[in-house]
């Protein structure tokens, strides 16, 4: 029944990949020409005062913002070659004239970047960065968040860059939205990386999201994904590793010492094993009180000669030795409790004790569990206001991604969350809500109708296969570019895909081998039966059984026979 099943889903997906391919020209020139009748608003500049950055990308994409050409660190192989452009939205455009910066390049790094007129200080009214996201390809693999960038900016943009914030939506194997800050460790003098702990997931559809981050002076965070708050908390909670160190850690230079004793028990060194312990006894003995059931046919053989088997006609005794017919179940056995020797069932022995060993009982000597003493910590710090950040230089974008088209646009810094409500109110929900009219114009809903359930597991499929295919993709981009041990620590749901894949391969592989096989029983004819002679004529039962039986005689004759043969030979 399995096989039946496992042809007939191969069989549908072989159906399903026709008709898509048969309707690939269609749908390629529907896409090359999409038509809509929807009036599109026309792009109209929008200013924000007091902003310290508000771009729209209106002008041309350089002098304003500079593309890298450096090295990613310690990788001079890894070269920033990727390409940007500033040009129109081409899919799904839900504002006529609009312009965003673009993603050219597929499998590239990507870094650009954009000074500020002036440093902005966090330190004073904390800080707001919104910006929006369109995916005008669907992206298997890639960044797309941006990064807050320390002054003094000196050198070419590059992943070795010093940042003070990196926030945005990320997809390679795991989908989620990145906030990480920097912070100054006034003891030391070194910057540490504070991740968020289960950071939002972003949508992955073609349309324009809007990503806000605001950092209060009350260290507090609010993370808003179109206008609508996805994740909250405080800087000094919800981070790993947390802001402020411990007061106290363990010693480094604390070594436990050669005679400590940690074991809390130790055997009985004055028991000795009891005279009456048989070490020796069987863990299973023979029932005594068992007794032979009535109906056991102690004499009688599991197996038989077949008495209706004969000798082939065709049997050369001294070509094929001499002929002995196949054995069969004896059929007295089947009406008995059983046949052959009858032996006692074995139970549990209760004299069995196994191997003597003396009882534990505590450890004069014991100690205790040893543990390094605790000693203050040389790098201990406390810092109440982590909002207050360090100076912020420039805005950029370093990115790698497996496809192009990733859009920014209507980039906001600055320290209002009420200039950041209104660009979402004014600027980005009247793009939103037209591009959510173009989708539904070149994509009209169908009718409803009832589909079948093969139909909806094909759907199913479809969707778990891309989705499988995107984190191995995303999973040996990384591999590439970052080591197997970085990929699999960095991406543990893409190394999972990686397995699923070589199992899905291995079942395709082992079900291709069954439809073959089963093709090729078809195409062979059914080998006719052979008569035997029934006694009863009229009894078509005995006949059938009798064919059986003569089918069966025949094959077993022929291996004594081949037996006969290799013997004589």
């Amino acid at each position: 029944m399995a096989h039946k099943l496992n042809f007939l889903l191969l069989a549908a997906l072989a159906l399903q990949a026709k008709r898509v391919r048969g309707n690939e020209p269609a749908a390629e020139s529907a896409a090359e020409e999409p038509k809509h009748t929807v009036q599109l608003p026309q792009f109209t500049p929008y200013t924000v005062p007091g902003a310290a950055l508000w771009e729209q990308f209106i002008g041309e994409l350089e002098p304003q913002w500079k593309r890298s050409r450096a090295s990613k660190q310690d990788k001079d192989e890894d070269r920033y070659d990727g390409e940007w452009a500033v040009e129109e939205i081409e899919e799904l455009a839900g504002i006529a004239g609009d312009k965003g910066l673009v993603v050219k390049s597929e499998a590239r790094h990507h870094a650009i970047s954009t000074r500020l007129d002036k440093p902005f200080d966090p330190a004073h009214n904390g800080l707001v960065l919104q910006y929006e996201v369109k995916l005008q390809k669907t992206l298997n693999c890639g960044g797309a968040y941006a990064k807050l960038l320390a002054s003094p900016m000196n050198n070419e943009f590059s992943d070795a860059t010093p940042y003070v914030v990196m926030f945005g939506p990320d997809k390679c194997g795991e989908s989620k939205v990145h906030f990480i800050y920097r912070h100054l460790n006034p003891v030391t003098g070194e910057y540490t990386e504070h991740h968020l702990e289960q950071p939002p997931t972003p949508p992955a559809d073609s349309l324009t999201h809007l990503y806000t981050l605001s950092i209060r002076p009350n260290n507090t965070f609010a993370i808003m994904i179109d206008g609508t708050e996805r994740k909250s908390g405080s800087l000094l909670e919800n981070f790993t590793p947390p802001v402020n160190p411990p007061k106290e850690i363990n010693d480094p230079k604390d070594k436990k010492p050669a005679d400590w004793v940690d074991e809390e028990s130790i055997p009985d060194p004055d028991a000795t094993k009891p005279e009456d312990w048989d070490e020796d006894a069987p863990a299973m003995i023979p029932d005594e009180d068992a007794v032979k059931p009535k109906d056991w046919l102690e004499d009688e053989p599991l197996m038989i000669e077949d008495p209706k088997a004969e000798k082939p006609a065709d049997w050369d005794d001294e070509e094929d030795g001499d002929w002995a017919p196949p054995m069969v179940p004896n059929p007295r056995c089947a009406e008995a409790d059983g046949c052959g020797p009858w032996t006692r069932p074995q139970k549990r022995n209760p004299e069995y004790k196994g191997k003597w060993a003396p009882p534990l009982i505590d450890n004069p000597a014991y100690k205790g569990k040893w543990a390094p003493r605790r000693i203050a910590n040389p790098d201990y710090f406390e810092d109440l206001d982590p909002y207050k950040l360090t100076k912020i230089d420039a805005i950029g974008f370093e990115l790698w991604t497996m496809q192009s088209g990733i859009t920014f646009d209507n980039i906001y810094l600055g320290d209002s969350a009420k200039a950041a409500e209104q660009i979402a109110e004014e600027v980005w929900k009247p793009k939103h809500d037209s591009e959510l009219a173009v989708r539904e114009a070149l994509n009209p809903r169908p009718a409803q109708k009832t589909e079948s359930k093969l139909s909806g597991v094909l759907d199913l499929f479809k969707v778990r296969f891309g989705d499988i295919a995107a984190s191995v993709t995303g999973f040996y981009a990384r591999v590439q570019h970052e080591g197997l041990v970085e990929a699999v620590r960095q991406d543990r749901s893409g190394a999972i895909a990686v397995v699923m894949a070589v199992g899905g391969l291995a079942w395709l592989a082992w079900n291709m081998l069954s439809v073959v096989s089963f093709v090729l029983g078809l195409a062979q004819p059914a080998a006719q039966p052979a008569q035997a002679p029934a006694e009863d004529k009229s009894d078509a039962k005995a006949a059938a059984e009798a064919s059986t039986s003569a089918r069966a005689d025949t094959d077993s004759g022929a291996a004594v026979k081949r037996k006969g043969k290799k013997s004589s030979s």
